[in-house]
């Protein structure tokens, strides 16, 4: 239980005593969540409440000396100006005279002695001299009310001139300013009066359900108001009590019990939070009942009166707020006419009289009244948290959400259509998978890294363009694999960040792949900023950056005051952003794309693990051009008559021809290397003369050691030509028209914000830029027998990482000439549902449920994902439940 909640519970008992001895023995009020009620009985609280509230400072502004005659007209000027209380002080310090006097310390000292025979004793004593200034001080204030901006045509309500009293100093200096007229304090009365009957001058506050802004009982128009007004009249309160209390802290041997005009304890609410059961015999008890229909906010209203034709609402009627009201008024006059008594009557001129003591009496208790009032309301939304928790069994987090949200969308979705864990197993038709590609995300710290769940559309051979990327300035590469473009849809509470994601890339011993990560430039354009070789049980975890960028409303909100040119500019640029949405994460088989390049038949390096790894440590580490190394069949010769099996035998025998060669050059060097050193050593102490004869043999060995490549007896190295079309730089078609039936991934993003801004609030859908962070994590097992090792990547060994990739991608496309078949191309949608208040706050008081709203936005995103409509998207079973909360989703 907070502070704020067991304070109101204190007021709320204290007051329970006044109430029970107002009404019969048989009435039970109670505080409301201690009685069965209805949600609408809430609404009719917060008017009980508010109307109670109103009165009773009716009450306090009627006993400061405002009449009815005041209140009408004050409720006339209402009608279309402002009216404002104002309380106006001044003071004045005037130097009355100056006085000098001797005042005796009250001691003796006597000394006695003898002296010329005889005794004697002498007394002494201690005087000072005191300087004291005497000062007049007087002030005065007044109360009055004015309308719109027109001070001086105002009701004075009540005003004291005249009151002063003597202030004596020790020092010349005044002891307050000479002359001053303090700042005015003001407070707006509108709206008060405007929710004053003018016939009977009693308060009619009433919410307006019907108002869109209206979510809860709290959370209106209506509610909001009357709790702006009592902050600005507490602050009001507040301040006049302040300014008092520093005049009569000027008042000198003071005899009066101040602390008697504070509020002793917990002041009477009349209009406490109670609710009461079994009130079948109440007058008003028909139109409560009409009332609470009104208040349910439900498109069915009959619906609403079969449901709860018999029930019965807890909130007291009007006869007995009346009847509390009358009480707090009785036992505020009864306090008046006694502390007054101890204070000297009005119209004197002392500063401290009767009508100063009921002021500081009235703004005390106006305050404690105005602070429970704001308590109260408070109440009813810690209710409805205590009751939603108590509902549920425990305060849920968003955690918890999103794991219902997995539970929600299987239930709703057909199963083709449903979210599905994006794990990609990296393998072959009939293969066991050379590693994996996941998504995940950190739900809690229980249940650890789970896949995450994505909307998932593949998309046919011959619907979408093949995808490019560039090698260099010069090498395109051209992936002819498959596509599949999936949606991912997070959601995000208050200020809370959304569960971390991870990329994470696994492989198994022998086996590897190249991964390739970046964003679509256009209709088949892929971008790769990074880029690795994942083999050998490497294992990579890249966490992802999910950056927000404004939503479509919150965009053009920002831009509807700028110039035509600044929005054209922020319109393209936000074009840009938007296709940095679809982030893209493309897979490269290595073994497939070996055996095309070395000309060799499908599946045929599947089990020649050592000649695989051989070839890739001379493409990676030596880059050897594979032309070097592949198999090259006699003209007169079929290819496809060669057996595999002569066919990898060729490529063996290259690859050992080249290790030996490679052998050979590293053992040469050493040799030169040692005879570096040798001739360093020896030509040190050489003179000129003979250094120059070591330097010129040196030359000439270095001159005789040619290096040529071996060539098998009837091996022939023949360089595949550059194809005569085969682009130079990498292009994009996107500003091409596509063929009809062809698909065009880079329009998902803006395809997509227009359905959230047709049929959502956009205002909560932001897309979202997936990247990857500035540092992984890498874990690999250097030998067999080695333990795994792990290694942050920065930025440094990224790069060196991409540079050893595309030297592989290099190799195995010939710098482009060859395409790769056994890919695949992911392209990731983001979005994240952003929601401004936690997940409690956003049921409490919001008063939304955001499973729909998650839901609708789901939905959306599948849609335009798929092509389809919501009905069909989802099962026939939940179809009348989501067209009756998001009905826009079913227009045809």
């Amino acid at each position: 239980m907070c502070i704020r909640e067991e304070s109101l519970r204190q007021k709320v008992d204290a007051s329970l005593v006044t109430v029970r001895k107002v009404f019969d023995t048989a009435r039970n009020p109670q505080l409301a969540e201690d009685v069965h009620h209805k949600y609408a009985d809430k609404y009719l609280l917060a008017e009980y409440m508010t109307n109670g509230h109103c009165a009773s400072l009716l009450t306090t502004l009627r006993l400061l000396g405002m009449t009815d005659e005041h209140i009408k007209t004050m409720k006339q000027w209402s009608s279309d100006r402002t009216v404002t209380l104002r309380f106006s002080s001044r003071h004045k310090c005037t130097f009355l005279e100056k006085k000098t006097r001797e005042v005796d310390s009250g001691k003796k000292d006597v000394v006695t002695g003898t002296g010329l025979g005889a005794a004697f004793s002498m007394s002494k004593k201690t005087v000072t001299t005191v300087t004291e200034y005497f000062w007049k001080f007087e002030c005065g204030y007044e109360l009055s009310a004015y309308k719109g901006n027109e001070p001086q045509e105002k009701i004075v309500i009540k005003q004291r001139d005249g009151a002063s009293t003597k202030v004596k100093t020790t020092t010349e200096k005044s002891p307050q300013v000479e002359a001053r007229e303090n700042p005015n304090i003001d407070v707006e009365l509108t709206w008060l009066l405007q929710h004053v009957n003018a016939a009977n001058g009693q308060v009619s506050f009433s919410i307006n359900r019907s108002h869109k802004k209206c979510l809860t009982p709290l959370r209106n128009e209506d509610a909001e108001k009357a709790v702006s007004f009592t902050q600005h009249a507490s602050l009001w309160s507040r301040r006049v009590a302040a300014q008092l209390q520093e005049f009569f802290g000027v008042v000198q041997d003071n005899t009066f019990d101040m602390g008697s005009l504070q509020t002793q304890g917990d002041a009477f609410l009349p209009f406490a939070p109670l609710l009461e059961e079994g009130r079948k015999g109440d007058a008003q008890l028909p139109q409560l009942k009409q009332r609470r229909v009104e208040a349910t906010q439900t498109d069915t209203v009959v619906e609403y009166k079969k449901q709860h034709e018999g029930d019965v609402p807890a909130v007291l009627e009007g006869t007995d707020l009346e009847a509390l009201l009358q009480e707090e008024e009785r036992q505020i006059v009864e306090r008046l006419e006694t502390v007054a008594k101890a204070f000297p009557a009005s119209g004197g001129e002392g500063l401290i009289t009767q009508d100063e003591a009921r002021l500081m009496i009235l703004l005390s208790d106006a305050l404690s009244k105005l602070n429970g009032y704001s308590e109260c309301m408070d109440y009813l939304e810690v209710m409805l948290r205590k009751q939603l928790v108590a509902a549920i069994g425990k305060e849920i987090t968003a955690s918890d959400f999103a794991a219902y949200m997995q539970f929600h969308n299987r239930k709703m979705f057909k199963e083709e259509y449903a979210p599905k864990p994006l794990c990609l197993a990296v393998r072959r038709p009939n293969h066991y998978p050379e590693g994996t590609v996941s998504f995940l995300a950190k739900a809690d710290d229980v249940t650890g890294e789970n896949p995450t769940l994505m909307l998932t559309r593949k998309l046919e051979a011959g619907t979408v363009p093949q995808m490019k990327f560039a090698l260099s300035a010069a090498a395109e590469v051209t992936l002819c694999g498959e596509t599949q473009v999936h949606a991912y849809i997070g959601h995000r509470f208050s200020f809370e960040q959304p569960p971390p994601m991870t990329l994470a890339a696994r492989s198994r011993q022998f086996s590897g792949y190249v991964l390739l990560l970046g964003r679509i430039g256009g209709a088949d354009l892929f971008l790769p900023s990074h880029a690795m070789i994942v083999q050998n049980k490497d294992e990579f975890d890249i966490p992802l950056m999910l950056d927000e960028i404004p939503s479509a409303q919150e965009f053009r909100d920002a831009i509807e005051s700028l110039s035509p040119e600044q929005q054209r500019f922020a319109k393209a640029y936000r074009s840009m952003q938007l296709e940095s949405t679809l982030f893209a994460v493309c897979i490269v088989q290595i073994k497939p794309q070996l055996e095309k390049v070395l000309n060799l038949p499908y599946d045929s390096l599947t089990k020649e693990i050592q000649l695989t790894q051989r070839l890739l440590e001379l493409f990676i580490e030596y880059h050897i051009p594979p032309d070097l190394v592949s198999f090259q069949c006699d003209s007169m010769e079929d290819p496809d008559e060669i057996p595999a099996a002569k066919k990898v035998e060729a490529v063996k025998a290259h690859v050992d021809a080249m290790f030996a060669m490679i052998k050979d050059s590293k053992q040469k060097e050493l040799d030169e290397q040692k005879m570096q050193h040798e001739m360093d050593k020896a030509s040190a102490p050489a003179p000129p003369v003979q250094r120059r004869i070591a330097l010129s043999m040196h030359k000439d060995v270095m001159a005789c050691e040619e290096v040529a490549f071996p060539v098998g007896v009837n091996d022939a190295v023949a360089v595949a030509p550059v194809q005569p079309n085969q682009p130079t730089s990498t292009t994009s078609s996107s500003d091409m028209s596509l063929p009809d039936g062809m698909v065009d991934v880079s329009e998902f993003p803006h395809a997509l914000e227009k359905q959230f801004d047709a049929f959502s609030d956009a205002a909560c859908i932001r897309p979202t830029i997936i990247k990857p962070a500035d540092s992984w994590t890498k874990r690999y097992q250097p030998k067999l027998l080695s333990d795994v090792k792990t290694s942050n990547v920065g930025s440094d060994q990224q790069t060196k990482e991409k540079n050893r990739a595309f030297d592989l991608l290099d190799a195995l496309t010939r710098s482009g000439v060859l395409t790769i078949e056994e890919s695949s191309m992911h392209i990731v949608l983001g979005a994240t549902h952003c929601f401004d208040e936690t997940l409690v706050d956003t049921l409490v008081k919001k008063n939304v449920n955001p499973i729909e709203h998650v839901e609708r936005s789901m939905l959306i995103v599948a849609s335009t994902l798929f092509g389809q409509q919501p009905r069909d998207l989802v099962k026939d079973a939940v179809i009348d439940r989501v067209e009756k909360y998001s009905p826009m989703l079913f227009l045809k």
